[in-house]
């Protein structure tokens, strides 16, 4: 087992990485500038890259030439459509795009993990796919389908992720057994009617009080229609109607997003929606279009391999910084792609520091993690892979 304080020598470095990647995001499958860094990077380490396929992603390997397990090491690249409004030296230098979910933090740390086992191959067996990945954010389909499709990783045994977590403690690792995210869909409907002037309503077939009626008919479906023992979400993220207070508007807009933890209960719902937007248009002589959009399936973890991360990071860093999560997470993730074929264990770890402000949440435009984790984590990759190849 190799201890954090034998990788402070790759800290200095690694912090230096996830700044610059933090000072110029790149949104999904647009990551050119940091898959470029990370290729040369990595040629630079020693190992043989592939780069320049399924968009942006770039696979560092290291093959010791022996017999063995392949373990596949994961990190995300992509940044998010917001503006960064925090006041660091490192403060994002692309307006509208921001690290705010700790991407450039998981590219920096499974760099210094490459570097340390291009420079410390010695006795190891088999063979590590260090895996840049774009668009875990999206665009869909996102990156995690594409890399699995290409067929580069059908040689991995084993897949191991890790992400920032802003609600715990820095340092501390966080695991879950079975369930860790929801899948997630994203949806999109259109509501037309014959629009006119709002003294006349008589005159309309009006599109805000159909839309109202079927928005309210969507939340039913969780509510009376999902089994209380089952989960599932639907939320209306936006909504677009009319510029004037005098015209009822021919055409309502709105978008939203679906997560289960089932894939029966995803169906239910999404077929639900179709059935309820046609017969409340109809009543009310509205037309619509309907257009969902899967995104994400369900991530699960592999228990056996969760359970040898656990032990590890505890040997690593100590049990009273390892923490089970109590309750599935209704985010989703496109890790989940990885782990539907492949044994996996995907992690938190934890990024909180009140002293120096790292506080927000993941997604929020003042997001920003405590660096003086990220030896931790980089501790607890390189012994879990040690572990596993053996």
């Amino acid at each position: 087992m190799v201890h954090v304080s034998a990788l402070k020598k790759y800290e200095a470095e690694m912090i230096e990485w996830r700044r610059d990647f933090h000072m110029h995001p790149e949104k999904g499958f647009e990551e050119f500038r940091t898959s470029q860094i990370v290729a040369k990077l990595l040629e630079n380490f020693g190992l043989e890259v592939v780069k320049e396929f399924c968009e942006t992603a770039v696979v560092g390997i290291l093959d010791t030439g022996k017999p063995g397990k392949t373990i596949g090491l994961r990190a995300d690249m992509d940044a998010l459509g917001m503006e960064d409004l925090k006041t660091v030296d490192y403060k994002s230098q692309t307006k509208g795009l921001c690290h705010s979910c700790g991407h450039d933090g998981h590219t920096a740390i499974l760099l210094g993990v490459a570097k340390y086992f291009a420079e410390n191959r010695q006795g190891l067996t088999g063979k590590i796919k260090f895996v840049f990945q774009p668009a875990e954010e999206g665009p869909p389909p996102g990156g995690a389908k594409l890399l699995m499709e290409h067929g580069i990783l059908d040689d991995v045994d084993i897949m191991l992720g890790a992400h920032t977590h802003a609600s715990y403690e820095s340092g501390k690792i966080i695991v879950k057994h079975d369930e860790l995210f929801a899948s997630g869909d994203f949806f999109d409907v259109t509501i037309t009617g014959k629009g006119g002037h709002g003294a006349y309503p008589h005159q309309c077939n009006d599109v805000i009080t159909t839309g109202n009626l079927v928005i309210s008919a969507f939340q039913n479906i969780i509510s009376r229609e999902i089994d209380a023992v089952k989960s599932g979400v639907l939320s209306i993220c936006n909504i677009h109607a009319g510029d004037a207070k005098n015209v009822v508007p021919h055409t309502l807009s709105f978008a939203g997003t679906i997560r289960t933890l089932d894939e029966g209960v995803r169906a239910h719902i999404v077929d639900k929606m179709e059935t309820i937007l046609k017969y409340i248009c109809k009543m009310n002589g509205c037309d619509y279009t309907f257009e969902d959009t899967f995104m994400f399936p369900i991530l699960r973890n592999n228990n056996d391999i969760v359970d040898i991360v656990r032990e590890v990071a505890i040997t690593t860093v100590g049990e009273e910084e390892v923490i089970w999560l109590p309750d599935v997470d209704m985010g989703c993730e496109d890790f989940s792609y990885y782990s539907n074929k492949i044994p996996s264990c995907y992690f938190y770890f934890g990024v909180k520091n009140e002293a120096k402000n790292c506080t927000a949440a993941f997604h929020h435009p003042e997001f920003d993690m405590d660096e003086a984790c990220m030896t931790t984590v980089q501790a607890v990759f390189i012994n879990a892979t040690k572990t596993l190849l053996k």
